[in-house]
């Protein structure tokens, strides 16, 4: 009876001792797996990496620095903790196949994994960024007047850090945008434009002051050695030099200043408010070689996504519809610049938000 107990006491021994060891190695395994050095092992992190080292979450002026795990983790909640674990895992798969294993396939998946991570931080309201940046405990006496402003109101909202401010530690990704060369196209052929692009009066490309601007529709009449002949229809108010999309709303599609072949189509429009007159216009130029889509929708997803996370970091998103076409040019100007946009993307935002404005119901479409 006494052998049959000192085995049975051995044989708890030895599972407790292995069971403790699994557990202490599995603890061990999984905060290991949660360094940065860890993370960055592999070959396709190191390009998030690069992002990370050159944010203020790496290095600032109170010397404080964010791991990965700091905003990826969540261990303050064991559900959490272990779907970011698996999602690790995931991101091993990924890396063995073969499908970020390059700075290509990386920027090809960018968006599907940033708005992964993303949801993941809107569901916990980022949990993860309350760790450091807590609303009770902000100083906001501290902050810039506009600063101030914007995080008190995000305070008494109890509002997600994500939701403003996306981009901070990693690269924003790129939405994919369907463009092509204008050479591509057919005589007769309808598209739009996507970036500015000078416009000229023949195809020896003397230089004026016209130009194109993003998302202008236009058609394509003759093209000869490399030069495209194309029309443009629009609106003038008054004596501007300017072609504006519609009648009564300044949605600029170009500058028509030096251009010689401008007609007039007889149509025209009295705006009472401003004691304006409008006409519209048929006008023929010629064009180098530049980008174009006949896909416009996804150019607004674009301009949306773009509008959404870098106007966002500075205030609370403007609703497109809050103001109507006319007012967005003057309202927009301010956050362009505080934005640092280039002037491609300021331009392109704009028309994105004066399409979706108050006064606009029927959108451009393909």
């Amino acid at each position: 009876m006494g052998r049959i107990k000192r085995k049975t006491i051995l044989f708890v021994i030895i599972i407790f001792t292995l069971s403790f060891g699994m557990v202490k190695a599995t603890d061990f395994a999984l905060h290991k797996s949660s360094e940065t050095e860890f993370c960055i092992s592999c070959h396709s992190m190191t390009i998030p990496y690069n992002d990370y080292i050159k944010s203020p979450h790496y290095a600032n002026q109170h010397g404080v620095s964010a791991q990965c795990k700091d905003c990826h983790i969540n261990e303050k909640s064991n559900i959490e903790y272990l779907t970011a674990k698996l999602g690790g895992i995931k991101d091993i798969w990924f890396e063995t196949t073969g499908k970020i294993d390059s700075k290509e396939k990386y920027e090809e998946h960018r968006m599907e994994m940033a708005q992964t991570v993303w949801k993941q931080m809107k569901a916990n309201n980022s949990a993860t960024c309350r760790s450091c940046h807590d609303y009770d405990k902000m100083n906001f006496d501290k902050m810039s007047a506009k600063a101030k402003q914007q995080m008190q109101i995000a305070a008494s909202k109890n509002q997600s850090c994500i939701d403003c401010h996306k981009g901070i530690a990693h690269s924003l990704p790129k939405v994919k945008s369907d463009t092509f060369d204008i050479n591509e196209l057919k005589s007769g052929s309808t598209a739009y434009t996507t970036t500015i692009s000078p416009l000229y009066n023949n195809q020896d490309f003397a230089s004026i002051k016209a130009k194109i601007l993003p998302y202008t529709q236009f058609t394509i009449l003759d093209k000869v050695n490399g030069a495209i002949k194309i029309k443009l229809n629009g609106w003038q108010e008054a004596h501007k030099n300017l072609l504006y999309a519609m009648e009564g709303k300044r949605i600029t599609d170009a500058v028509i200043r030096g251009l010689n072949d401008i007609q007039e189509t007889g149509k025209t429009y009295y705006n009472h408010t401003t004691k304006k007159s409008w006409k519209e216009l048929s006008i023929i130029a010629w064009i180098k070689s530049t980008p174009v889509t006949t896909n416009i929708n996804q150019q607004w997803e674009k301009n949306k996504f773009e509008y959404e996370s870098k106007c966002a970091q500075c205030h609370q998103k403007v609703q497109e519809h809050h103001f109507s076409s006319n007012d967005w040019p003057a309202q927009f100007k301010g956050m362009a610049r505080q934005a640092k946009l280039t002037k491609n993307e300021t331009q392109g935002i704009l028309k994105y938000l004066q399409y979706h404005s108050s006064d606009i119901t029927n959108n451009v479409e393909n």
